[in-house]
């Protein structure tokens, strides 16, 4: 039968990892280092934590005779990701999972961070590493495909290219190109991960990559198995499904009802940084511009003057309303430092659920028009310098 929650692995499976590498680590604290082939001196190597949809940056090193490190205190396990964009390296990271008094050993060959090694006995970790292995081939051929994309990409971004039009409309036809590999392949390793957890043990890392997979099923062209993760989840024991995590996956597999131009807008609760609630309905009457947006979304920041435009040249019949998806601190912080004044809105849950899983959001940032009737008018996504106030005129016939 299969195992259930805290996963632990019979200790022939640390065999592995050598005790004999093992330097003295003190009770609250976590010691990483890295072993590296292939790769530079002067390569930086960043680590950072996820909260919600954001990546923090915790601690950050520079390669030196093939080595880096990083330590400091703990008190509990946790998961950190271990990224470099330098050149060469892909846009995906490799996770570590940190414990008071352990080391971890980090192995690489060449500059594929997403395929280098972790060692270490701690019990997430050894899961992780199990999911890893069962698709490692995949990964391999996927993660090549992936660095030439992140170089492309960041060649874009550059000063040079990045306003000259015709180059930026080249590369995106490279990328595009390489896209049509990678994102099969991509497809295949969910595919191979998703048939080894229908016998794997139910554990941390499990949950996880239901969670994880769960939310990308919004979506039927990156994920495509939502039958399969359904399944998963009906065959998890009743008490399992009472966890916050497995709770959050239920809501990502069978959201509320989609809610789609001509259809009655949805409602719900949403705070202002000063904790009121806040409703939609407060501005029936009025043309609404819903702008679905997260602090680390580029396009997003990019669109703050144009709404703020908008906001003072229609103020009069259209009222914006700016629903951030991040967690409530780095939300607050980000909008005291900005001055951002309007509608600042909040609804402190999981990114893609509540109003943003009812208005279809799969990326940002999202925009949703609502008419004075309190009909959903319009629906898109993405941003271009003056889109919006085009968007705008055309809607509320304003010349």
């Amino acid at each position: 039968m299969k195992k259930v929650l805290l996963f632990l692995l019979a200790v022939t499976c640390s065999i592995h990892y050598s005790q004999s590498q093992v330097s003295s680590v003190a009770s609250d604290k976590f010691l990483i280092t890295g072993q590296l082939m292939n790769v530079p001196d002067s390569t930086g190597i960043c680590l950072f934590r996820e909260n919600g949809q954001l990546l923090e940056l915790v601690f950050q090193d520079t390669i030196f005779n093939g080595t880096f490190a990083f330590s400091d205190t703990i008190s509990q396990t946790k998961k950190f990701l271990l990224i470099s964009d330098n050149k060469g390296f892909p846009s995906i990271w490799q996770d570590v999972w940190v414990a008071p008094g352990k080391q971890i050993t980090v192995v690489g060959h060449d500059k594929l961070i997403y395929i280098w090694q972790v060692k270490s006995d701690i019990p997430q970790q050894l899961e992780e590493n199990t999911f890893q292995a069962c698709a490692s081939e995949l990964r391999k051929e996927w993660v090549k495909h992936n660095v030439v994309e992140a170089d492309w990409l960041k060649q874009m971004n550059s000063k040079e290219i990045a306003d000259n039009d015709s180059l930026v409309k080249q590369i995106w036809a490279k990328v595009d190109s390489v896209r049509q590999i990678s994102f099969p392949l991509q497809r295949s390793i969910y595919k191979k991960e998703i048939d080894f957890m229908k016998t794997a043990p139910m554990g941390p890392v499990w949950i996880n990559r239901l969670v994880l997979y769960a939310q990308m099923s919004a979506s039927k062209f990156f994920m495509p198995y939502l039958d399969e993760l359904k399944e998963l989840y009906a065959n998890m024991p009743e008490a399992v499904k009472q966890i916050a995590d497995a709770q959050l996956a239920y809501q990502y597999l069978y959201p509320p009802m989609a809610i789609g131009v001509g259809d009655e807008m949805a409602d719900g609760e949403l705070y202002d940084p000063q904790g009121a609630v806040h409703r939609l309905s407060e501005f029936r009457g009025k043309y609404i511009l819903l702008d679905f947006w997260s602090i680390g979304c580029g396009p997003c920041i990019a669109s703050i003057p144009e709404l703020e435009e908008i906001t003072e040249t229609y103020k009069d019949t259209l009222a914006v309303i700016s629903i951030n998806i991040d967690p409530e601190k780095p939300w607050k912080e980000f909008i005291n430092k900005r001055k951002m004044g309007g509608n600042q809105w909040n609804e402190l849950q999981k990114a893609n659920t509540g109003l943003a899983a009812n208005y279809q959001v799969k990326g940002y940032p999202h925009y949703v028009l609502i008419a004075p009737d309190g009909k959903v008018q319009a629906m898109w996504g993405g941003y271009g310098k003056g889109s919006l106030l085009g968007k705008m005129k055309d809607y509320l016939n304003k010349k």
